[in-house]
Order: structure tokens, then C-alpha cells, then sequence
């Protein structure tokens, strides 16, 4: 069962943010699912214990126009799983409310697994559909290259989340940006194996989301941009500094990656939907997973730009942290015929 509506009308797209620092605490959240422009809330990546943070070197820089794209040094989540858990049961249930939670997951395989089966769990407690979200994708994990670029490895967690699909618990992963036809057609592969996996019409991976942040950008000091209402964000460096973040290079998003995005979802919509792709014809399942677009959404056109290139839903990040969550209001208003 697919995440969200497939291809929805001209501003009927689902909107929501991606995981990211200003998703991290129970107050963001609360932020988050208190906004009537959300129809979901996607927590920061977790892990079982929690990742250690440093403050001295886990940082995030805005740049460029209007401060429209970022870079990051960050890894996941200094919160564990059970804390993202203990602050969304009470929005579930004290909430008349009803949205779509999304609990970011990160680690090893072992790790996975036990945390897809307290999300099993929690989605029994709660009585509601929870999604877990594998983060394939980030690239700022020294000594652990994104599994989503190694097939291998995108097999072996593709294979896991499908075993752990259920009507209650809906997986799917986050992709880093791909730049050339092998990257989509190994993801195709792993998709199409999995594909019959659990039996019956439907895919156990019920999403997509793309793109994750792109590594080894580089921003100097000089062209950051000051975001005073963002107490995340890194202030202007000490003239003696050369560039914006503590490691040098970081993972770019927002404005800097959103044509890249564009293409990432375009290509992905094809590859899972045309009657012309071999993928679909070996397994028309594929046609059912939600893609979610990410990257440099920050209004309603850059919002149409994701519909018609075949996004489901939208999130963002960057536009989060830039203006907090009154950017959904300007992403869902509006009359936008927006062109590719």
C-alpha cells in the first residue's frame, strides 16, 4: 500500500518535512504537528542508543541568495529511538489529529531490525499506521559509506524492511542523490527482487524519499549568510577562518541540490511507472511506492516543480530551518502552474 495518493492535483500535494536538526526534539515535533499545512511528521534520524554528538564539529551553515541552500557536517540524532517514541505517543493519542508519523532509523542491520520491531510494536500500542524510514543515505558518517550507493548492501536492508512490512507498519528508504543510470538501475534491481517477497500485488516498501543530502560540499567563511531566528544554524566565522563548517566539507541541500532533486524523482517516477521501463514490466507492483520529493522545496512552485516531475509528497528541510514551520503555508498557497 503506497504511503501517500498517487499523482495528486496541482496544490493537493501532501507536504511534510524531511528528517533534519529541526526535527530532532519533542518541541519540534509538537511544532511540526501542530501546523495544519503537515499531513505527516518525519522525526531526525535515530538510532538504537543514540549517536554521540559534538556540537564542535556536528554543525549547519546556510548560503547562497536569500540563504536558500545549506551544508552540514551533522550525523544522526544525539536522541535514541525510545525517546522519538515516548514524545510522539502522546501527539498520537491526545491529538484529534490524525497524521502520518514517519520515524527516520539509522544503522547496522542487527540494529534495524530491532528497532523495525519497536516500531511494530509502538504501531500496535498506538493503534495507528506508523511508516519507518531507513536512512540509506547519509554522507556524513565517517568509515560508513551510504548502503544505498553499495547494491549488496541496499539488498540485504531492502530485504529486511520488506520482512517487517505491514499493514501497520509501512517501510521505505532514503536515497542519496544518483548521477548516473547504474545507481537508479541498482536500486531498480534490489526493488524488483524484493518485489515478491511477501506475496499478494502489493510492494512491501511502500516509499521512496529523494534525495538526501549530496557529500563533500565545500562553503567558505565569506559566503555564509547569517539566519538570526535559526538557533541551529552556525553565525559568521572569526576572520582568521577560512571555511563555514569545523570538517571543511559537508552534505549540501536546499537550493544547491534542488535541480538535481528534480531529476533524482523524475528518473525514479519513470523508472517505477512507465509502461516503456523493464523494471515495471518485471514486477507492476513498483507502480504502487510513494515517491517523496526533497530538495530545495521552499513554496508552492518549487512544490509544483516535484508534482510534475513525479512526486507524491514533498518535504523540506533547508526551508524548516530558514523560517520554521509557517514555510508550509507558503508551500501549499497559491495558484502555480510551474514549468520543468
Amino acid at each position: 500500500m503506497p504511503l501517500f495518493p498517487a499523482s495528486p492535483a496541482p496544490r493537493q500535494v501532501p507536504l511534510l518535512n524531511s528528517a533534519c536538526p529541526w526535527a530532532s526534539s519533542e518541541e519540534d515535533l509538537r511544532r511540526l504537528w501542530d501546523s495544519p499545512y503537515t499531513s505527516a511528521v518525519t522525526t531526525r534520524t535515530a538510532t538504537l542508543e543514540g549517536f554521540p554528538d559534538d556540537p564542535r564539529l556536528h554543525q549547519v551553515t546556510f548560503f547562497g541568495a536569500g540563504a536558500h541552500s545549506t551544508a552540514n557536517s551533522f550525523g544522526f540524532s544525539p536522541h535514541p529511538l525510545s525517546s522519538y517514541l515516548s514524545w510522539l505517543r502522546p501527539l498520537i493519542r491526545q491529538s484529534a489529529k490524525r497524521k502520518l508519523v514517519i520515524v527516520s532509523i539509522g544503522g547496522n542491520e542487527k540494529e534495524i531490525e530491532t528497532m523495525l520491531r519497536m516500531l511494530q510494536d509502538f504501531a500496535n500500542e498506538v493503534g495507528e499506521r506508523i511508516a519507518a524510514e531507513y536512512n540509506a543515505s547519509c554522507p556524513n558518517i565517517p568509515g560508513h559509506p551510504p548502503p544505498a550507493y553499495i547494491e549488496s548492501q541496499l539488498s540485504t536492508f531492502l530485504a529486511l524492511l520488506a520482512r517487517y512490512a505491514s499493514p501497520t507498519l509501512k517501510v521505505g528508504i532514503k536515497l542519496p542523490p544518483y548521477t548516473f543510470q547504474e545507481q537508479f538501475d541498482a536500486l531498480l534491481r534490489c526493488l524488483v527482487e524484493v518485489a515478491g517477497s511477501r506475496g499478494g500485488p502489493e510492494h512491501p516498501i511502500s516509499f521512496l524519499t529523494s534525495t538526501n543530502t549530496l557529500g563533500q560540499g565545500l562553503v567558505l567563511a565569506d559566503q555564509m549568510t547569517n539566519v538570526p531566528s535559526d538557533p541551529v544554524a552556525q553565525r559568521r566565522k572569526p576572520a582568521e577562518e577560512v571555511f563555514a563548517l569545523p570538517s571543511a566539507t559537508g552534505g549540501l541541500a536546499g537550493a544547491a541540490v534542488h535541480q538535481l532533486s528534480l531529476g533524482n524523482v523524475y528518473r525514479l517516477a519513470s523508472l517505477l511507472r512507465s509502461p516503456s521501463s523493464p523494471y515495471a514490466k518485471r514486477a507492476p507492483s513498483l507502480k504502487q511506492i510513494t515517491i517523496i520529493g526533497v530538495g530545495g522545496a521552499h513554496d508552492a512552485a518549487s512544490v509544483e516543480r516535484f508534482r510534475q516531475a513525479g512526486a507524491d509528497a514533498v518535504a523540506c528541510a533547508t526551508a524548516l530551518g530558514r523560517e520554521g514551520v509557517s514555510v508550509f503555508e507558503q508551500m501549499a498557497g497559491g495558484a502555480v502552474q510551474a514549468k520543468l
